[in-house]
């Protein structure tokens, strides 16, 4: 019988001193030891460059030059500058053509503010979207490309915005250069009303 209640005692025992150790294994401020394999936001670093972020600055073209034109000054380049002014979709002289309805034709236009720039929004009054390419002119006097793509029939009524985001540019802007080509859907005039132009202004 002393026996049985010893051995009794002696797992009643054990079996206190892995509860109170059980207990124990929290962080010591009253709070439980976080799961394996779960994430305490809590710790967690603050995100990096959080405290360099900085507003986007939106800007449209203040001068603009074109490879040609239909006729100056409705229908010129510089018709593609400020914000867009075509009343609607249709052959309106508030936007930029080529001279003639089927050729390659290329858009240089200039911005107040050089940036790091992330998107680059075009705005087409007619026949969108035969823009096949668009770069950023980087600090060497070079071309970037940062869209290139076939001209494809638009199912959605004009004017037509084509955002095209930006990436990976590590220099400061003010120019970009867009490409139409007319020659492949037989559509006409791809007329260019307004281009936005969306970066960080940095240092």
């Amino acid at each position: 019988m002393l026996d049985k209640k010893r051995f009794i005692l002696v797992w009643l025992l054990l079996f206190l001193s892995l509860g109170v150790g059980a207990c124990q294994t929290g962080r010591g401020d009253g709070t439980a030891a976080p799961t394996p394999g779960v994430i305490d936001r809590a710790f967690e670093p603050t995100p990096p460059g959080w405290a360099e972020y900085q507003p986007l600055l939106r800007q449209w073209a203040v001068a603009a030059e074109a490879s040609s034109v239909y006729v100056e000054p409705e229908w010129g380049a510089e018709q593609a500058t400020g914000p867009p002014d075509a009343p609607g979709c249709g052959d309106y002289q508030f936007a930029w053509a080529s001279a003639v309805s089927d050729e390659v034709a290329t858009l240089d236009l200039t911005y107040e503010t050089p940036v790091y720039v992330s998107e680059i929004i075009i705005i087409q009054s007619f026949n969108p979207n035969q823009v096949v390419k668009v770069e950023v002119l980087d600090p060497d006097g070079e071309y970037i490309v940062v869209y290139q793509d076939s001209p494809v029939v638009v199912d959605r009524p004009c004017p037509y915005s084509l955002a095209v985001p930006v990436e990976e540019l590590d220099f400061k802007s003010d120019t970009i250069r867009i490409t139409v080509d007319q020659s492949v859907l037989g559509l006409g005039w791809n007329e260019i009303d307004a281009v936005r132009l969306v970066g960080v202004e940095g240092e």
